[in-house]
């Protein structure tokens, strides 16, 4: 599919175990994407999800965040069921009102990056985050932080302190700038009911009530 972020990814070696990962991708998945990835969608979106990290057979492969695993299969249903998709297949979708990205850029290894790893990527999301914002700057804007790692690198990224992770809670930042909080649509959580459809819609719900 391809690089999606309006800035450039490509080539980033801020994380030298993350650059190794990467170059052993492509030599084992010569067709993976296997670059940095950045945001995707509806760059003029009112909605911003922000995940953990591009998944090994997921954004990785693909080049687009939550596309090709079972966390985008579980979320894009989700975008589906609340009108913020025009498919629930994530291969095939079109967003609607909705941008994508992650915290960190690159596959970590087991899925964990290091703290070091995250803020190495703080200045791509600040980035991403100041481009949201600015475009909307008249409207009210929503963030969506899947994962507790999620939810800290974004408030780092917007500069405030992030409060205590709770699944379904939400913090207004400014009067046009709210962060709703869900737990990672991993595998593990969907398959302990840690997090179910039920759950991942309100707070789509919420999120997009705020915005109108």
């Amino acid at each position: 599919m391809g690089k999606s972020s309006r800035f450039s990814l490509g080539g980033c070696r801020r994380c030298p175990r993350l650059f190794e990962e990467r170059q052993r991708i492509k030599k084992q998945f010569p067709e993976y994407w296997s670059e940095p990835v950045g945001q995707w969608g509806d760059f003029k979106a009112r909605i911003l999800v922000i995940g953990l990290a591009p998944g090994l057979h997921g954004a990785a492969r693909t080049g687009r965040a939550f596309v090709g695993d079972s966390s985008g299969a579980f979320l894009f249903s989700a975008l589906f069921r609340n009108g913020l998709s025009n498919s629930p297949e994530p291969g095939s979708a079109r967003l609607l009102g909705v941008g994508i990205t992650n915290a960190v850029k690159c596959y970590p290894p087991a899925n964990k990056p290091t703290g070091s790893e995250v803020r190495n990527c703080e200045s791509f999301l600040k980035r991403e985050l100041e481009s949201y914002i600015r475009i909307r700057n008249r409207d009210k804007r929503s963030l969506i932080v899947l994962g507790r790692i999620a939810q800290q690198a974004t408030y780092a990224a917007l500069g405030v302190r992030a409060p205590s992770f709770e699944h379904g809670s939400s913090h207004l930042v400014s009067p046009k700038l709210s962060v709703f909080t869900s737990y990672h649509p991993s595998r593990l959580n969907v398959n302990t009911k840690r997090l179910t459809a039920e759950m991942l819609d309100t707070v789509l719900l919420a999120a997009k009530s705020f915005v109108g």
